[in-house]
């Protein structure tokens, strides 16, 4: 058996979008979904029961929640709301064939200045404090960051574009500052979209066309040994239902 897991921002708790996020998922077969800006806990059930999942709700320090949808056995769950962070850090722990494996979801602050990186540096050492807990007990740490990757590349052209018709002016060539990620990967974690796409830059927002990379699946030490794939979502499905696309990956 493998343990599939799928993360994915719905934009605003999916509103009248929610049929197509449900195909989305549903095509992907995932054993658990970490769903970020669950802004809806009615919506959020209500994706649970079309797809057959378990819905563990976490509130945020803002509306904008975060939930896991599982299919199986839920161990345990708890909801760190640490007062460091813009919205939460969802635990979620589940019965896998080779023993119990942890996963959190997160979604860091937006907003693309420095001071805004600074913020999310803050809310990633927070996070590591709560990780760092599990040792050597397989777990992953997924979401929406908000930040980019030191080796990224984005699309300047489509960016500049598409910020210019959201309405945001005197934005700088450079769309993030680059700190928070590599606290991540120094604490050990290893990127699981890039381990496998060296060389592709695996844009997942701003759908339906993508220019920047914010959407994650960290791997602890004892879990990225068992990386079978990972990848995006990037069907015209997915381009439709969110701004952002799904990022899955498979685990042995």
């Amino acid at each position: 058996m493998t343990l599939r897991v799928l993360s994915y921002n719905i934009l605003c708790g999916g509103e009248d979008r929610l049929p197509h996020i449900a195909t989305v998922i549903r095509q992907q077969r995932p054993d658990v979904v970490a769903l970020l800006e669950a802004n809806s806990r009615a919506n959020a059930e209500r994706l649970a029961q079309q797809i057959g999942m378990r819905l563990i709700f976490g509130e945020a320090n803002n509306e904008f929640h975060i939930a896991w949808l599982s299919r199986l056995p839920v161990l345990r769950s708890e909801n760190y709301r640490l007062p460091r962070l813009s919205k939460t850090l969802l635990h979620l722990e589940v019965a896998g064939e080779a023993g119990p494996v942890s996963l959190f979801a997160t979604h860091l602050k937006a907003g693309r200045m420095p001071e805004d990186e600074r913020f999310r540096s803050k809310e990633v050492r927070a996070i590591l404090s709560v990780l760092h807990t599990l040792r050597e007990q397989p777990h992953a740490l997924v979401g929406d960051f908000n930040s980019l990757h030191s080796t990224d590349e984005a699309d300047l052209p489509l960016y500049l574009a598409t910020a210019a018709e959201e309405g945001e002016e005197n934005l700088s060539a450079e769309p993030a500052p680059r700190q928070a990620i590599p606290l991540v990967l120094k604490a050990g974690y290893s990127d699981c979209y890039r381990a496998l796409h060296a060389a592709e830059p695996g844009y997942t927002y701003a759908a339906p066309n993508p220019s920047l990379r914010f959407d994650y699946l960290f791997a602890s030490p004892s879990l990225v040994g068992r990386l079978l794939a990972c990848d995006r979502v990037t069907d015209a499905e997915a381009l439709f239902a969110s701004d952002h696309l799904p990022l899955w990956a498979e685990f042995a």
